[in-house]
């Protein structure tokens, strides 16, 4: 069963219709919550195959399936513009298409991540206004083994007021642990070697107790429940912007504030 407090916490649910939700209508809720994590996944990849061969038929089809779901979920706003852009499918030029069916399957998962972490995680969620004592904390460890991406997130950190430390490999980074001890952890989940999953077991095991931020595009419930028995707290779906990956740190730790 979900928490309706973490529900109100999800950005792309409306509050209004989650607010009403009474104790009756959350076994309806959870029903159709558990169809959209469970139908996600294969419903996304026919959309991607529908895209890439520019089948609209198929597109509309597997995307009205999904804001039907959507709609049963209180997902109003993600809902609504799906079915705008259905009405007009076949009229629109193939890049603007792209840009849109990417960007909302993008929305669709990071929804579908955060039901999924309403409904398993158990432990209380760090809120953005936590103690006085995290101003302190603003340093993040982030590991990817691509170095593009790292510069991203470097990128999109400057003049924030954190302090980020990107590295490439899981074992390079349990190195630098062992004279560190990040604030916060940003994981990249597949990784040659050592992924991440297995990194932040060890990482866990070296001590390290700060929150663990995992990087995916998957939204499949057994990679879900994986990173949070591997200690993680939270996801960023790739790609990310500046907004999400200040909102999702944003939620565990604060920047350093200028010097007056």
């Amino acid at each position: 069963m979900f928490d309706k407090q973490r529900l109100l916490k999800i950005s792309e649910l409306d509050e209004t219709m989650i607010t009403q939700i009474v104790d009756a209508q959350m076994e309806v809720f959870t029903a159709s919550a558990n169809k959209l994590i469970d139908n996600f996944p294969p419903l996304a990849e026919n959309v991607k195959t529908a895209l890439d061969t520019n089948n609209r038929a198929e597109l509309s089809k597997n995307l009205s399936v999904i804001c039907a779901i959507l709609q049963q979920v209180c997902a109003d706003k993600l809902s609504k513009e799906c079915s705008g852009r259905l009405n007009n499918i076949g009229e629109v030029q193939e890049e603007e298409l792209q840009a849109f069916v990417i960007g909302f399957m993008k929305a669709v998962s990071a929804l579908s991540i955060d039901l999924q972490m309403a409904e398993f995680k158990t432990a209380p969620e760090p809120t953005a206004d936590a103690p006085v004592e995290t101003a302190a904390k603003n340093t993040i460890l982030a590991v990817d083994d691509r170095s593009f991406f790292l510069t991203a997130i470097k990128t999109m950190l400057q003049d924030t007021g954190y302090k980020a430390t990107c590295i490439t490999s899981g074992a390079a980074a349990l190195n630098y642990l062992k004279k560190h001890d990040p604030d916060l952890f940003i994981l990249d989940i597949e990784m040659p070697e050592m992924d991440g999953y297995e990194l932040a077991g060890k990482i866990r095991e070296a001590g390290k107790t700060a929150p663990i931020i995992f990087l995916t595009g998957n939204a499949k419930k057994e990679y879900v429940v994986k990173a949070l028995q591997a200690g993680g707290a939270d996801f960023l779906v790739k790609p990310v912007t500046k907004d999400q990956l200040l909102d999702r740190i944003g939620r565990y730790i604060a920047p350093e504030l200028p010097q007056e």
